[in-house]
């Protein structure tokens, strides 16, 4: 529940920061530009607000994908199904 809140926040912030950014690109250079500009920030932000919060929960980005936690929880599993048979 933690990551999905703060997932929620980062994305919020950075839709803001890119709709900032496009409006200064839409008065100094064009809508057309602004349009692009606005666009790629605003899916980039979806990306990288994942990133954020990984490394915020984690404190680091080694298992990005949860791989090393699955393999943690499957030898785990199977430890406890040879203990639990004669």
């Amino acid at each position: 529940m933690k990551a999905l809140i703060l997932y929620v926040a980062f994305v919020a912030i950075g839709a803001v920061v890119a709709g900032g950014i496009g409006y200064y690109v839409e008065t100094t250079v064009s809508p057309a530009a602004s349009l692009i500009v606005f666009l790629s920030l605003f899916f980039a932000n979806f990306a990288v607000s994942w990133i954020a919060v990984i490394f915020v929960m984690d404190g680091s980005l080694k298992d990005g994908q949860g791989r090393q936690s699955q393999l943690d929880i499957e030898k785990s599993g199977r430890a406890g199904l040879r203990g639990s048979q004669p």
